[in-house]
């Protein structure tokens, strides 16, 4: 009734992708290359140390999680190994305790 559309705002690339510093348009293979060629072998180096320890902090993390991974499920099997024992043994008694005039002590 006196409503009117406002057409969304479309996405411009050469807006949205400028470069902070100098304004320019952005390539995301520019800015990688550069940043490659400014890395000297010693932050190379450094860059690599943080990567293995990262990776061997996962492995451990992975070893940890596989462990309580484990035990979860033995937990899990010996709950269920005693509730069914628990079952066996209440409809081996129940049969005797319906039968029985006797009350129970």
């Amino acid at each position: 009734m006196g409503e009117q559309s406002i057409p969304p705002k479309e996405n411009d690339f050469s807006q949205n992708n400028k470069d902070p510093h100098n304004g320019e348009a952005m390539n995301g293979d520019e800015n990688e290359d550069e940043n490659e060629e400014d890395m000297t072998p010693e932050e190379f180096a450094n860059l690599d140390n943080q990567l293995n320890a990262l990776h061997s902090a996962l492995d451990e993390i992975e070893q940890k999680n596989d462990s309580i991974h484990s035990q979860l499920l033995q937990l899990l099997n010996a709950n269920r190994e005693v509730r069914q024992q628990l079952k066996l043994d209440q409809e081996a008694n129940s049969p005797m305790d319906t039968d029985s005039n006797t009350p129970k002590q």
